[in-house]
């Protein structure tokens, strides 16, 4: 993930190159993933732009099977709006009857003279906006750039487009987009990249909107025009869709060769746009003409000035459609498969059936409805695929109704004689098991190794007892390495405060089980005043499970803590290898390391340990080591301090940026960081060291707040 990550980062910042060399690799490693073959099919693409990497992509759109039948709930839509009349545009195309009539070869070689003159027409005019849909990279003649850099520059409301087309060359990682050149550039009043963005089925659905240093070609266009738009955000802003007014060549156009024959005053106050009109409309002979939704069912294809057009309107209009975005359309689509297989699984099939009708319908309305306040969401997944789903669900449910219910009984059955089983061994009763001096009161805590319970002394004073069973563990070895862990670290257990105290160690091989006696840890609510019908031990992912995380200057303390502990442990030439959350308890307030099963002695860097403990807080060279245990806490120190599980480390809120350098979460998310450094190498290389850093932090800089 992490990988995949930084491809899809290097991506967005312009570099298609780098970003298909990463997703190269890992594409190799998991060759069935449809997400990254999508990844490197799009990275490829673009830095190619070739027509093997470009049906690659769409071919690989068109299998996604999520996103087309959530694609169709947009497409959909315009088979049934209403267009609404447009007139605050003009496009004039650079078409087939102009490459006759003026005698042009085509667009990226157009005379440039041609263009000051319709500039100057425009001018004349007075039209509210000049927008080239053309790239001016080309040389050209000096004279002809001479005449239209003076248009542009006299009409002062020129727009100038750039591509994302790169042009590939392996020895250079990072290119830079297609612009116009220097003196167009210089005399526009802005450029803008021109790039639509195809969806499955090859469909263009979005324009490219661009971030503050590459704005898009309608963003600039709609600014200029003065309407209220916001500036694009670092990572692209809101997902925003394409609104069409209807099908190919419904905004009003006409062709360039015809300009000269309008009455005079034609485009005033108009924004006028150029740009070419292919004369073939299939899109593997033509790059500047594009499927829509209307091309689903009238097979015409877009120009690409269309489209800018469009997408210009959207903006200036303020009526582009917004999509509720992947993670509330998850949620939509959870909530009616479970309201619909709810509802339809004891229904009669006849009922269902009009009922199915009827949602579909209301779907529909309801879609079209949210249309009209620029809204779409993904009815079509409902309506075409749920619905059906349901209805199947309800003739499965009729016909095989007493089955299901003797299934749903035995289950029943099943259930209360395993919960009997569970009662009589949370009452301590029937197992074959005796403690020392001890009664078994409740179960606390169940684990892969072993039971927890709270235990009475005989002289009234309660104890946490680990049961761990033979019978629990395949063979042998686990349940022996267990063992002998508990014999490392009961000697030096009572060494130290912040390691929980064993106070007995018990084995009978004859029942099959060992047991160690420890502290019993505070109660959530009462702390040590222990009431056994009540009791839940505080562990530390019992706090931030309640509080979701702790305030810095509790996870600073929790970190000197635990940081002195771990150093300690070392020092016996011993390693954890098991440390979360979980296994971290508060005695009298104050945290300690528990659930010491997996202690074993220190290996040196270069020697392999067994690879037991937690996914999420192992290093990637494996346990065993004093810098792979640092590495575990400083994932649960993420964890306290970010309210983050450990598996997205490095994120953090966004709020830590916002606090200013010197503030203590800021600074503490620095240890954090190096202490969690993937490569050991970059890690604290000890306990010890971690200390020293977070005893840094309660300098100065320390707020009173913490």
């Amino acid at each position: 993930a992490q990988r995949y990550g930084m491809a899809l980062a290097e991506m967005r910042a312009g570099s298609p190159a780098a970003s298909e060399s990463g997703l190269q690799s890992l594409a190799e490693d998991h060759p069935d993933n449809l997400w990254i073959g999508l990844a490197l099919a799009d990275a490829a693409h673009l830095a190619h732009n070739d027509a093997v990497s470009r049906k690659r992509y769409e071919a690989l759109l068109q299998a996604h099977p999520y996103d087309r039948p959530v694609s169709l709930s947009y497409d959909l839509l315009f088979l049934f709006r209403h267009t609404p009349p447009l007139d605050e545009v003009v496009i004039v195309y650079l078409d087939d009857t102009s490459f006759a009539a003026l005698g042009q070869r085509n667009a990226a070689n157009w005379d440039r003279n041609l263009h000051a003159q319709l500039l100057d027409r425009l001018t004349d005019d007075q039209a509210r906006l000049v927008v080239f849909d053309v790239v001016f990279s080309e040389a050209g003649t000096p004279e002809a750039n001479a005449n239209l850099a003076r248009a542009i520059r006299r009409n002062n409301r020129v727009a100038l487009a750039a591509t994302l087309d790169y042009q590939a060359r392996p020895q250079i990682k990072v290119k830079a987009p297609v612009r116009a050149l220097p003196e167009f550039e210089d005399a526009a009043a802005g450029w803008g990249i021109a790039e639509v963005v195809s969806g499955p089925g090859g469909v263009a659905r979005q324009y490219y909107q661009g971030v503050e240093d590459r704005p898009s070609l309608p963003w600039v266009a709609a600014t200029l025009a003065g309407a209220q738009t916001n500036k694009p955000a670092p990572d692209g802003g809101p997902e925003t869709w394409l609104n069409y007014y209807g099908g190919a060549r419904t905004l009003p156009g006409i062709s360039f060769s015809q300009v000269s024959n309008q009455p005079a005053g034609f485009f005033r106050g108009k924004c006028v746009f150029v740009g070419a009109r292919p004369k073939t409309l299939k899109a593997h002979d033509e790059a500047d003409e594009f499927r829509t939704p209307h091309t689903l069912w009238t097979g015409e294809f877009f120009p690409g000035v269309e489209l800018t057009a469009t997408a210009f309107l959207n903006l200036l209009r303020q009526d582009g459609l917004r999509s509720w975005g992947r993670g509330r359309e998850g949620w939509w689509v959870l909530l009616a498969g479970l309201l619909l297989g709810a509802a339809f699984g004891p229904a009669r099939p006849a009922v269902v059936l009009g009922v199915s009708a009827g949602l579909a319908g209301l779907l529909l309305i309801l879609a079209l409805q949210a249309a009209q306040r620029h809204l779409w969401f993904p009815w079509t997944v409902v309506a075409l695929g749920q619905i059906p789903a349901a209805l199947a669900w309800s003739i499965r449910g009729h016909f095989g109704r007493l089955k299901f219910e003797q299934a749903v009984l035995e289950r029943t059955l099943a259930e209360s004689s395993r919960r009997g089983e569970a009662g009589q061994a949370s009452l301590g009763r029937n197992e074959g098991v005796v403690i020392p001096d001890h009664a078994l009161v409740r179960r606390v805590g169940q684990g892969a190794y072993g039971e927890v319970w709270l235990a009475r002394s005989t002289i009234g004073v309660f104890h946490a007892v680990k049961l761990v069973r033979r019978r629990d563990f395949p063979n042998d070895e686990p349940y022996e390495r267990e063992f002998r862990g508990m014999q490392k670290f009961m000697p030096i257990s009572r060494s130290h405060p912040g390691l929980v105290h064993v106070l007995h160690v018990g084995r009978n091989d004859t029942a099959g089980f060992f047991f160690y006696i420890m502290e019993a840890g505070d109660d959530v609510v009462s702390g040590q005043r222990i009431d056994p019908e009540r009791y839940v031990p505080r562990t530390l992912a019992g706090e931030l499970a309640r509080r979701g995380r702790l305030e810095p200057g509790e996870c600073l303390a929790l970190g000197l803590a635990l940081a002195r502990a771990l150093e300690h442990l070392h020092q016996q030439q011993l390693v954890h290898r098991d440390i979360k959350p979980g296994n971290i308890i508060y005695v009298q307030g104050e945290p300690k390391f528990a659930d010491v099963g997996l202690v074993t002695d220190l290996v040196p860097a270069n020697q392999a340990a067994s690879h037991v403990g937690t996914e999420g807080y192992i290093p990637p060279e494996g346990p065993g080591t004093a810098a792979a245990d640092v590495y575990a806490l400083g994932k649960v120190l993420y964890e306290a301090s970010m309210g983050r599980d450990r598996r997205l480390f490095p994120e953090v809120p966004t709020t830590v940026w916002e606090q200013p350098e010197d503030a203590m979460l800021r600074r503490l998310n620095d240890v954090i960081h190096r202490a969690c450094e993937t490569n050991a190498r970059d890690r604290y290389p000890s306990a010890r060291e971690l200390h020293a850093r977070l005893l840094d932090l309660q300098g100065p800089a320390e707020s009173p707040g913490s």
